[in-house]
């Protein structure tokens, strides 16, 4: 069949000019929400201020790529599906894949110390072997002098590259820490070349890129003249600024390239038709790996890997200079959608989700609150079940584990996270999907998913039901089930899931008011649509959107109300308060904003009051202009939390940014102080003595 072509216009910043590289145009019904999709892409580039962006999917012989904005604010270049966008990250995948081609061809030993392939890096105190380079279990450190590393105008080969980090000692023992690391792909693409005898661009143009018809990923060279580059921004406040000059060579292959999202998708529909690698190198490339104490790093070889919604997905985000992009694919649906936008440190995933959501008209994942307490953990069990249970049967058809292995599973859900004591229920259930703690989620929800499939139910509807049509299902099934063949839960938990199922199957329709509404209009609403139930939608991220364009625009009441709102219908919601606390800070209300990020706390100490997660919002603040802002959050989270380094560290980058010497040097101290060997450390002690500090005090 011929390729089509389509065009079209998104309002005045979202000119959009989409071209798509089909066998088949997609079916009328599919078009109009396309076009509605328009619409909303518009919307969230006026609130984010994204001058250009390119997304698109392809699923079977459907493919469809639009450009909306600018490639080029000062000339007025349109962004279309041929834009080159930095990819970032997402040359990782690629690497990955290239690796393996070489394992199929016995090039390289998966489990041979990296020195095999590259003689001149230096030998650790441990060996690091390939497979562990690969799921960033190898004790390489990332970045250690950001204000340098991340930084380099000129440009550098293989050999320099490598340079940069050669001398770092481990951060651990190989295979007992994750640890994201580009310097660890670096090393990979090393490899190649040592293994192949090729530059590691002219093994990928040979090997991976022109066999998958990738005809525009290149190596992103500042002097070549590449058809198409777009410009990068970056947001100081609400203006736009023209993104810092880095040169991205010393990342080779671990975020050096430059392609189009029209590539990317090839890129995924090759990994799906095992064009150039097998299917065994495929499913090896897509398990997630594990440390050596049984922890999932929800990475396999180049893929992020977690259920999504109950599904079955790989994906992987870039971010860098210049650029974002995201690669998201769902091998068992071949659906591929991919994301490049120019502004830097937006987030690209509402784009994913949106699209997602548009091509399959299914929810990209049910957010479900759950009222009542005492049924929480019951909800947290139901939806570990389904995530894995659910996940793995789109995944293969094949069971997980045997009969007795699956009601050994269930034995153990029953009896430790459903136990009385709450503690060590919390514990089970956190480990209750990694191997550490037996991977009894996937075992006894495997086993539900093949046994719903059996009786007749088609799986797909649970992207509406969620966890709890899952769980009250197979609770339903097995209730019915001559002469005790299926494993049972005990009876509490299945007659809370009931309950909760009953409550949900009331709510689950209410939807966020598409049209902007009124918050007093929304707190009515709301308030009366949820009275009284158990299960209802979680609308915090809408809220928390709410807010968030609310306090950008200086309406402090407006956020505060939004927040406000949030708790009220939301009261057992740690991201809900943690909410409140944020905009409170922002309105300079401090006192106010750590009793609230204490009561999230206690809600959750691992969630949106976290050190990682205030420390993601500072930055995300700081990405948008907003730095004081960014170093308040900051300030709270040492405060919450003064025992963590890396909060430190971060403080002390914001005080550098600001100029505050002084200050940063101290912060720079404490953060040596509490853990003189977490991982900015060495970086801490370069910036304390270009900083105009001393050290030697603070060697290990």
């Amino acid at each position: 069949m011929q390729s089509s072509k389509y065009y079209g216009f998104a309002g005045a910043l979202a000119l959009l000019c989409g071209v798509a590289q089909a066998a088949s145009a997609p079916s009328a019904v599919l078009t109009a929400r396309l076009a509605d999709f328009d619409g909303w892409v518009a919307q969230r580039m006026g609130a984010q201020r994204i001058p250009g962006v390119t997304v698109g999917f392809s699923q079977g012989e459907v493919e469809w790529v639009k450009g909306y904005g600018y490639a080029d604010l000062e000339n007025r270049v349109p962004a279309t599906a041929r834009s080159s966008y930095r990819l970032a990250s997402v040359t990782k995948p690629m690497t990955a894949l290239a690796i393996l081609q070489l394992v199929e061809q016995g090039k390289i030993d998966l489990d041979a110390p990296v020195q095999t392939y590259v003689p001149y890096f230096p030998l650790k105190a441990f060996p690091v072997t390939v497979r562990q380079l690969l799921g960033h279990l190898g004790g390489i450190d990332a970045y250690r002098d950001s204000k340098a590393e991340q930084h380099f105008k000129e440009h550098k080969d293989t050999r320099q590259s490598i340079a940069v980090f050669e001398q770092f000692d481990l951060i651990a023992e190989p295979g007992t820490r994750f640890r994201y690391t580009s310097y660890g792909y670096n090393l990979l693409g090393a490899v190649i070349e040592g293994a192949s005898g090729e530059s590691y661009g002219g093994y990928m143009r040979r090997h991976v890129w022109g066999p998958l018809g990738m005809d525009a990923t290149v190596m992103d060279e500042p002097d070549a003249v590449i058809a198409h580059r777009v410009r990068g921004y970056r947001l100081a406040g609400q203006e736009w600024k023209n993104s810092e000059f880095v040169d991205i060579s010393s990342r080779f292959s671990a975020g050096g390239t430059r392609s189009s999202v029209s590539d990317m998708l090839a890129f995924g529909r090759g990994i799906h038709a095992g064009k150039i690698l097998s299917a065994a190198s495929v499913a090896a490339m897509v398990q997630p790996m594990a440390t050596r104490a049984g922890r999932l790093t929800n990475y396999g070889m180049g893929w992020e890997v977690f259920p999504t919604g109950g599904r079955y997905a790989i994906a992987h985000s870039g971010q860098q200079p210049e650029t974002v992009t995201y690669l998201y694919s769902f091998p068992s649906r071949k659906l591929t959608i991919a994301v490049a936008a120019n502004l830097e440190r937006v987030n690209p995933e509402a784009f994913v989700q949106r699209l997602f959501e548009v091509v399959t008209g299914e929810p990209w994942q049910l957010k479900t609150y759950i009222a009542d307490a005492g049924a929480q953990r019951a909800y947290q069990v139901a939806q570990g079940l389904f995530e894995e249970g659910r996940a793995h049967a789109e995944r293969t058809p094949q069971a997980y584990a045997d009969a007795a292995a699956t009601r050994i599973a269930f034995t153990q859900i029953n009896r430790q996270a459903l136990a009385p004591e709450a503690g060590a229920a919390r514990a089970f259930i956190d480990a209750a999907r990694h191997p550490a703690g037996g991977s009894v989620f996937l075992a006894a929800g495997a086993s539900m998913a093949i046994q719903l499939r059996q009786s007749g139910v088609d799986l797909d509807t649970y992207s509406r039901g969620g966890a709890l049509a899952f769980a009250r299902d197979y609770i339903l099934l097995s209730q019915g089930a001559a002469g005790a063949t299926l494993p049972r839960f005990e009876p509490a938990f299945e007659q809370a899931i009931v309950a909760l199922a009953a409550s949900w199957d009331r709510t689950a329709a209410i939807a966020w008011p598409a049209a902007s509404a009124s918050l007093p209009a929304l707190d009515s609403q709301l308030r009366a649509a949820f009275r009284g139930q158990r299960a209802y939608p979680d609308f915090v991220p809408e809220l928390q959107e709410l807010a968030q364009a609310s306090a950008a625009r200086g309406e402090a009441e407006s956020a505060l109300a939004a927040s406000s709102l949030a708790v009220a219908l939301y009261p057992l919601s740690d991201r809900a308060h943690a909410l409140q606390g944020l905009t409170l800070l922002r309105a300079g209300k401090t006192e106010s904003a750590l009793a609230a990020l204490r009561l999230a706390l206690s809600r959750d100490p691992l969630g949106a009051a976290s050190p990682a997660a205030l420390n993601l919002e500072a930055y995300r603040l700081k990405g948008s202009g907003a730095v004081a802002q960014g170093m308040a959050v900051l300030q709270a989270a040492v405060s919450l939390h003064p025992r963590d380094a890396n909060l430190q560290d971060s403080l002390a980058e914001f005080y550098v940014e600001q100029g505050l010497r002084p200050q940063a040097v101290a912060a720079y101290r404490q953060a040596l102080q509490l853990d003189p060997r977490y991982p900015g450390a060495v970086g801490a002690k370069a910036a304390i003595l270009r900083l105009g500090g001393e050290t030697k005090a603070l060697a290990p």
